[in-house]
């Protein structure tokens, strides 16, 4: 019994601290936006949860919150998706590459396998921003390059384009925010 009161409070905790934070309008409107084209619903705690996860990645590794929201909304649009080269999540991180992350970065493989870099969002953002702090570091530091080996696909030119316009819109969006 004692243990199952521990268990709710620690819930209700958890659950208080993901609601608690101040996510911008900015962001909310753009996530559930577009995830709206996809017929997907969104909820404040998802938003939340996602926004905290990126903010907190963005900290430890050093990789700017605003690109990785970029990359992730070209790559995916938000969503949780299996590309058709097997790339995993909002990310779109492939498992050999998850792999090259671990090894580099001296990270565990995950217990249940990289299937779990479809549906953990942290897990995804943090391998994903991994590589790209990887790319970034290969390339010193130039945004464009990084991007384009991030992706590595045919059209790797317009997407790092992409990715990099969306990031300055996110830049303006942020500023202003910041300016209320």
């Amino acid at each position: 019994m004692r243990s199952l009161k521990w268990l709710t409070t620690l819930f209700l905790l958890q659950t208080v601290f993901v609601l608690a934070i101040e996510v911008p309008n900015w962001f909310s409107k753009l996530m559930v936006e577009t995830r709206s084209k996809h017929g997907l619903i969104t909820d404040d705690a998802h938003v939340a949860s996602l926004y905290e996860a990126i903010i907190e990645i963005s900290e430890k590794y050093g990789v700017d919150h605003l690109l990785i929201i970029a990359l992730i909304a070209v790559e995916s649009e938000f969503r949780n998706v299996v590309g058709k080269h097997g790339e995993l999540g909002l990310m779109q991180i492939k498992p050999e590459t998850a792999q090259f992350v671990c090894r580099i970065y001296g990270l565990e493989e995950p217990e249940e396998g990289w299937g779990r870099l479809l549906w953990d969002h942290k897990l995804n953002v943090e391998f994903g921003t991994l590589y790209l702090k990887y790319q970034l570091e290969r390339f010193s530091a130039d945004i464009l390059k990084a991007l384009e080996a991030y992706n590595g696909g045919n059209s790797r030119s317009s997407y790092a384009t992409k990715v990099l316009d969306r990031y300055k819109e996110l830049m303006n969006h942020s500023l202003t925010d910041r300016g209320r």
